[in-house]
């Protein structure tokens, strides 16, 4: 299968031609441009690295989440029964009495984000189930244990279960109930509590705080007060607070964080106490409710903000550079055009004479008929024989040692000439032994032509 060929894509030339200043001032201008374009486009390499490294994660923004807390009653009291048995005589009655369902009460748990300022249904995002914001939940119910023994009900988070909107427990019974709901928020990075209260009023740390949100804290807090060595920058001098929290007055700072997993808790969970209610009708509604602040991830972002124009920009940025090179081009074609007038008007004769001999020598090459060495050592070797004649054989021997180290030390053959005549020379004798291998094949004894044997 051909392969396809890619187009090369053609070099954009950005510099100015030498001594362009010497003919337009105004060029030093560009090339400060120049130099200020190199710096930014490293700044620009740069926060596109960068960029590309936050659209790639992940983005959270804090919503408002709020929890509701009711319950519904069935069956509770004498007159959910006797609506179901009048018009009944006493053998219906006994039947449905057996029948009848007992009491019962359904304890629910519901959450949803509220919506911003000045969002209607259009601008509404995409809706977020309840049970995404919990890692686990507990209900404790204070009821009788000899009675009940379902009394604590656990729901841990799993990947494999769907997310819902809310969450129910059904139970039997026709007494008021008070619950303890339990519930670990989830959050996008892990968060810990602070456990030592003196570290706490040290690194005045407020609530949750993540692992790295407090080792920054703590180094902070060392350099403020100028704790680290001068000598060994990884030993560290605690103070009197300090080396009372962690227990030592000299700590490494490489063994910091696996000395702070001791102090790192995992955070209280959320507490809601309620009191199911199965005497004040089928449903009751929770006093208050609860706003608990959460981590929702934001959609892609590729399309919002300042990045959306970044394509467009692009191609604005690629016709301004193709529009650069042509007129870098011109540029450089108008420097050629003036040295060869320039060139041609100082001295016309001597001009004339180097472009000939610059054209005889590209029509050589073209051609392959390089042999300036040649012609050259073949004169000087007939203008020796024609003074032979004249000569003795002391001035004929040193003529010919003459030409002979003539013809080694020349600098003719440092030309840049040189190696391409070296290349044609070998190039013919090739071909000429191929000819006589040819030859020689054709010539021996059993060779047929034009035919099989």
């Amino acid at each position: 299968m051909a392969t396809p060929v890619t187009k090369r894509k053609r070099l954009v030339e950005k510099s100015l031609p030498p001594k362009m200043e010497t003919y337009i001032p105004e060029s030093r201008l560009f090339m400060q441009l120049q130099a200020l374009e190199r710096k930014l486009d490293t700044k620009i390499v740069r926060k596109r690295l960068e960029v590309q490294e936050a659209l790639g994660k992940p983005v959270y923004r804090k919503r408002i989440l709020r929890l509701f807390v009711s319950n519904l009653a069935a069956n509770q009291g004498p007159s959910g029964t006797g609506a179901a048995n009048d018009g009944l005589d006493s053998d219906s009655r006994d039947g449905a009495a057996g029948a009848m369902e007992v009491p019962s009460w359904t304890l629910r748990i519901e959450g949803r984000l509220v919506d911003q300022p000045g969002t209607t249904w259009k601008t509404r995002p995409a809706g977020h189930k309840f049970s995404e914001f919990v890692n686990s939940m507990v209900v404790e119910l204070e009821r009788d244990p000899e009675l009940y023994s379902d009394n604590v009900v656990q729901w841990r988070r799993s990947t494999a279960e769907a997310d819902v909107d809310g969450f129910e427990i059904k139970r039997r019974g026709d007494e008021d109930v008070r619950a303890r709901i339990m519930l670990d928020i989830r959050t996008a990075t892990d968060r810990f509590k602070v456990g030592s209260p003196l570290l706490r009023e040290l690194l005045d740390v407020r609530g949750t705080v993540s692992k790295a949100g407090f080792i920054m804290k703590l180094w902070q807090y060392i350099k403020f007060n100028n704790l680290q060595d001068s000598d060994d920058p990884d030993q560290i001098r605690c103070d009197a607070g300090l080396a009372q929290a962690l227990g030592s007055s000299v700590v490494s700072f490489t063994a910091l964080p696996q000395m702070l997993h001791a102090f790192l808790m995992r955070p209280d969970p959320l507490v809601i106490e309620y009191t199911v209610r199965v005497h004040e009708g089928d449903f009751h509604m929770g006093q208050y409710a609860f706003d608990v602040e959460v981590e929702v991830e934001e959609p892609s972002r590729a399309g919002a903000g300042p990045l959306a124009n970044v394509p467009a920009r692009h191609r604005d940025l690629v016709h301004i550079e193709t529009q650069l090179a042509q007129k870098m081009q011109e540029i450089h074609n108008a420097r050629a055009k003036r040295d060869f007038l320039r060139s041609f008007a100082s001295d016309p004769v001597a001009f004339v004479h180097r472009w000939i001999d610059n054209q005889t020598k590209d029509l050589e090459v073209v051609l392959g008929d390089r042999r300036h060495g040649l012609e050259a050592a073949l004169g000087a070797i007939m203008e020796a024989d024609s003074m032979a004649q004249e000569l003795t054989d002391g001035h004929k021997q040193a003529l010919e040692h003459e030409a002979s180290r003539w013809l080694k030390e020349s600098a003719l053959y440092d030309e840049p000439w040189a190696d391409e005549a070296v290349f044609h020379y070998l190039s013919a004798k090739t071909l000429e032994r191929m000819q006589q291998l040819m030859q020689h094949q054709a010539s021996a004894p059993g060779h047929v032509t034009g035919g099989t044997q």
